[in-house]
């Protein structure tokens, strides 16, 4: 009889546990929704009207209790918000979309002041709010120092590189090594918008690097760069002749 009652509570129990599973995959919390509409963003996905509504993002930024991953997305997301509006033209709204995103990571970098992406973005808004690269170097060797590799860096690298000139000798460094860490992941593309672009001006100095770089990337490389019409000397790998003859 013991037995049989056990054996009934346990079915109860894997019952209910099933249930909570299916509730929970149809119903995904907030937090769970805002993470996957901020990583989509991350991975380049564009979206032609907010993804999230204005009191889901308030919610996540003003709990009593923070809630680390929720009000990161909250922040990505209010990221993308201004970068609509700017795309947009619309110069209040992109204005009253900074205001946002500044108090967002304001208050992300209070509840998760470890995280390098967020240090990047309290640089790039400042900046951006009419901030002097000079007053707002701290941030971005915070950025730095906190996520030198994580797999978004191929954000931080064209505006970092961009300013490369002004820029202190060991953030220089900093970019020098983010551009070689681009290339040994295989970002072959990342690498070639950077170099033709923001990069092009310091491109001998940002390959100089590539020497510890696997070969088939730096060939990848050179072989993407000539395909534009971009010749690049890139360590250890030989450019072809112009042969106009052949």
């Amino acid at each position: 009889m013991v037995s049989t009652v056990g054996k009934s509570i346990l079915v109860l129990i894997a019952l209910v546990s099933a249930g909570w599973a299916a509730f929970f995959f149809r119903n995904p919390t907030q937090e769970v929704q805002l993470d996957s509409i901020a990583n989509a963003i991350l991975s380049g996905t564009a979206f032609k009207r907010n993804p999230v509504s204005e009191a889901a993002l308030s919610s996540a930024e003003n709990r009593a209790i923070c809630r680390p991953r929720e009000i990161r997305a909250a922040t990505i997301i209010r990221l993308r918000f201004y970068e609509m509006a700017v795309d947009s033209l619309d110069t209040r709204l992109a204005n009253e979309r900074l205001s946002s995103l500044r108090s967002s990571v304001r208050r992300a970098l209070s509840c998760l002041p470890t995280d390098g992406l967020l240090w990047f973005i309290e640089y790039w808004s400042a900046i951006n709010q009419g901030g002097q690269i000079s007053d707002h170097l701290d941030e971005l060797r915070m950025s730095y120092r906190l996520a030198p590799y994580e797999g978004w860096i191929a954000l931080r690298s064209p505006y970092v590189i961009a300013i490369y000139d002004v820029l202190p000798s060991d953030l220089q460094e900093s970019a020098r090594n983010e551009f070689v860490s681009i290339v040994r992941t295989g970002l072959i593309r990342d690498a070639v918008r950077i170099l033709r672009s923001a990069g092009w001006r310091n491109r001998d100095e940002l390959v100089a690097g590539l020497s510890t770089v696997r070969l088939d990337f730096r060939s990848q490389l050179e072989r993407a760069l000539r395909s534009e019409g971009l010749t690049v000397q890139i360590p250890g790998v030989e450019t072809p002749e112009f042969r106009p003859w052949r």
